[in-house]
C-alpha cells in the first residue's frame, strides 16, 4: 500500500474513531469542561444540588452559555454566571426525566447560593405529587382504653364513583359532593347491604370529602363500645382533643347491633347507640355516627331508621346486567353476568370465575 494510501485509510479511521468518541461521549464534554475550567481559573468552592421541575428547556440560560447538549433525554448547559452573581462563578445545569441537576462553583463560598437561587427562578420547584390522606382515629378496650392515629391513603369520591350502581350513586351523591353538614348533633348515618358492594372503599371517599370539617374515630370493637363498660364510651364521646371539629364514630359490620331482637343478642348495645345518636348523652356533641352492617333492611330494628334518627340511610346494591357489563368494558374485560356486587366484579377482573347463580357468559 502507498504511503497516500495509508494516510487515506489513517484518515478514516480517526475520523470513524472521533465519530464513535462524539457518538458515546458528546453528552459528558459539558460537565468535562466545566470540571476543567472550575480548575484552571482555581474555584474553591462547588455544590451540587437537584430538584423536581417541570420547566425544561434551555430557554434564558443561551445569554450565559459557554456551551450547551440535547438529545431526545437530556438537556445541558455549561454557563458562565460572573455577571448573574458579581463574582466568578461557573455553573452546569442537566435536564432530565422533570428534575434539574445543578453544579455551581465559585470563588467565594457566597455565591453558591446566589447562584442557586438565579437558576431556581428560571427553573421552580415543582410541588410534589400529594397521595390524598387523612387521619383516622381507632379505639380499643384491651383491657384498657387505647387510641392511635394513623394517616391513611384515601380515594375522592370523583375516583370511585363509577365503582357503584347508578341507584347507589343517587343516595351516596348528597353526603359526598353536595356539601353535606349535619343539621344537628348525634345523627346517625346507615349503611346497609350485602357483602362485596363496597361499604368500605366508600367510607374511605367520605373521608376524604369530610377532611375539612370532621375527623373519623373507628371503633373496632363496637360489641366492647357498646357494652357494660360505659367509660369506654364516654371517653370517646368527650374527647376534646378536637374541638372545633365534628367526629365521626365508625362502627363496620354492626348489623347484631340493630337487628330486630338486638336486645336479645346484645343486650343494651341498641339503645345505648340509640343514646349517642339522639338522646341526653349525644346532646351538644359534634358527633355523628356511621353504621355499617351486612344486614337486609328488612331485619333491622324499625327504632333505628325512623323519621328524624338518621341523616342518611343507604342501600348498597348489586350491579344489574347493564351496569356490570359497562364497569367490565370501562375495564378491558369481554365478559357478560346478569348481577354481581362490586368484589365479585373485581375478582372477574382479575380472572376468577364467579358462582353458577350469575350465568357468566363470554361474548
Amino acid at each position: 500500500m502507498s504511503i497516500d494510501a495509508r494516510r487515506e485509510a489513517g484518515a478514516a479511521a480517526s475520523e470513524d474513531r472521533l465519530s464513535t468518541v462524539l457518538e458515546v461521549d458528546l453528552d459528558y464534554m459539558s460537565i468535562a469542561r466545566f470540571a476543567s475550567l472550575v480548575f484552571e481559573r482555581g474555584l474553591p468552592h462547588s455544590s451540587a444540588r437537584n430538584w423536581p421541575t417541570e420547566r425544561m428547556t434551555l430557554d434564558g440560560l443561551f445569554p450565559h452559555a459557554l456551551m450547551t447538549f440535547r438529545d431526545r433525554t437530556e438537556k445541558t448547559a455549561l454557563l458562565d454566571l460572573t455577571d448573574a452573581v458579581n463574582d466568578t462563578c461557573l455553573a452546569h445545569v442537566c435536564l432530565e426525566h422533570e428534575t434539574i441537576y445543578l453544579r455551581v462553583a465559585a470563588q467565594h463560598v457566597e455565591s453558591l447560593a446566589e447562584a442557586e437561587a438565579w437558576i431556581r427562578e428560571l427553573y421552580p420547584e415543582a410541588e410534589p405529587e400529594r397521595a390524598q390522606r387523612v387521619a383516622v382515629s381507632f379505639w380499643a378496650y384491651s383491657p384498657q382504653i387505647r387510641r392511635s392515629s394513623r394517616t391513611l391513603e384515601v380515594p375522592s369520591w370523583a375516583e370511585v364513583r363509577k365503582n357503584y350502581p347508578h341507584r347507589v350513586r343517587e343516595q351516596l351523591s348528597p353526603l359526598l359532593t353536595e356539601g353535606f353538614r349535619p343539621a344537628a348533633s348525634g345523627q346517625l348515618v346507615l349503611w346497609h347491604g350485602r357483602p362485596g358492594t363496597g361499604k368500605t372503599s366508600a367510607l374511605r371517599a367520605l373521608a376524604w370529602e369530610w377532611r375539612e370539617w370532621c375527623r373519623l374515630h373507628y371503633v373496632t370493637d363496637p360489641e366492647t363500645f357498646f357494652g357494660a363498660n360505659p367509660r369506654y364510651m364516654l371517653d370517646l364521646l368527650l374527647d376534646e382533643e378536637e374541638d372545633e371539629l365534628w367526629r365521626l364514630l365508625v362502627l363496620e359490620d354492626t348489623g347484631e347491633l340493630l337487628a330486630a331482637d338486638a336486645k336479645l343478642r346484645t343486650g343494651q348495645g341498641l339503645s345505648r347507640l340509640l343514646n349517642v345518636v339522639d338522646g341526653l348523652i349525644g346532646q351538644g356533641l359534634r358527633i355523628l355516627v356511621l353504621v355499617t352492617t351486612n344486614e337486609q333492611a328488612g331485619s333491622l330494628n324499625p327504632a333505628v331508621s325512623r323519621p328524624g334518627r338518621c341523616a342518611a340511610v343507604v342501600e348498597f346494591g348489586l350491579f344489574g346486567a347493564d351496569e356490570a357489563s359497562a364497569w367490565l368494558a370501562r375495564h378491558d374485560i369481554d365478559s357478560t353476568v346478569e348481577s354481581a356486587t362490586l368484589a365479585e366484579l373485581y375478582a372477574l377482573a382479575a380472572g376468577a370465575e364467579l358462582p353458577v347463580r350469575h350465568r357468566v357468559g363470554f361474548a
